[in-house]
């Protein structure tokens, strides 16, 4: 089966490759979006010292100076199955989503806290060797453990809490004219996935980017001119459309940009757990390459008329 093949040459105007004028597909919230907004309608998410709430990557509340908050769960047959992960591996994948979050929101690491539930009888072992691959993970990052808790449970279950300081920055800044912007190539996260299922062994690229991801910390000062940025976790689309949503604003997408040599379009466009950054900006940022541009309006288009696809990215609260 044949696939698109990804763009890596410089980039090139974006809307003169438009056919017809594209249709906007601004998608309607997920069953897990509609919870959560459900769950906040009637909560206090302002205060004297928040300065930016629920709907983004994190939250960042004053204290001495912005301080970013932000908390990311794995859990045992959920995210993984056995085998899929040494439960090194799980420990160091937990604090990797989270500290992707502080990524995005070009925050630099002050500590974590970690929470984890699994089996008494596996507290000792199992628990040391998940402790140990987030122990080491942390200080391969810069991010302290502060502390955390431990609690019983029927099945294994890590999530972290980070903490980090920089200037409220986020999803909400995209303006039109802004170019959108891919730090890496996606979708070979899934790709592992999608072997285990059919029975067959990944291959090295996609074990390396399911079992050892890095958060890109690495791209803070490259996010200095960004307008706004999201980690791609959910997948491409799903969390283009959490940006668009907040910055009020459309993305028209160059899909060929978008794919990754050698695998399925749907993988790298919906796949998730890639954990590279999309950010807008007025001109090129280092380290990115552009995949579209940032229009009036509202929702997603691909610059060419193509249909987007029904799946966009993962969903905690209908069919993944």
């Amino acid at each position: 089966m044949a696939h698109d093949a990804p763009h890596r040459d410089a980039p090139r105007p974006l809307a003169a490759a438009s056919r017809r004028p594209p249709e906007r597909d601004p998608a309607p919230p997920t069953p897990e979006f509609a919870a959560i907004a459900r769950w906040l309608a009637d909560a206090p998410t302002t205060g004297p010292s928040v300065l930016q709430g629920p709907g983004d990557d994190v939250a960042w509340v004053e204290h001495g100076g912005p301080l970013a908050l932000s908390v990311d769960t794995l859990v045992e047959g959920v995210h993984f199955r056995p085998g899929w992960l040494s439960d090194e591996q799980v420990g160091s994948k937990a604090l990797a989503a989270a500290l992707s979050d502080l990524a995005a929101a070009r925050a630099q690491p002050l500590g974590c806290l970690v929470a984890l539930s699994l089996r008494k009888d596996q507290l000792q072992l199992r628990g040391d060797r998940v402790m140990a691959g987030l122990v080491g993970a942390a200080a391969r990052w810069g991010c302290p453990v502060l502390g955390g808790d431990t609690t019983g449970a029927d099945r294994l279950c890590v999530s972290v809490t980070v903490l980090g300081s920089g200037s409220v920055f986020g999803r909400s800044g995209a303006q039109p004219g802004d170019l959108v912007q891919l730090s890496g190539d996606l979708g070979h996260a899934a790709a592992a996935v999608a072997a285990w299922e059919r029975g067959q062994p990944p291959s090295p690229a996609a074990l390396r980017a399911f079992q050892d991801p890095t958060p890109r910390l690495d791209l803070r000062e490259a996010l200095s001119s960004a307008t706004a940025a999201v980690d791609v976790s959910d997948g491409l689309l799903a969390d283009l459309g959490h940006l668009a949503a907040r910055s009020g604003v459309a993305l028209s997408l160059d899909r060929g940009a978008c794919l990754t040599a050698g695998l399925p379009p749907a993988l790298a466009l919906s796949g998730g757990e890639d954990y590279e950054l999309v950010a807008t900006a007025p001109s090129p940022l280092p380290g990115f390459r552009v995949i579209g541009r940032v229009l009036p309006g509202a929702g997603l288009s691909f610059d060419d008329g193509s249909p987007l696809p029904r799946r966009r990215g993962w969903d905690h609260g209908g069919q993944p």
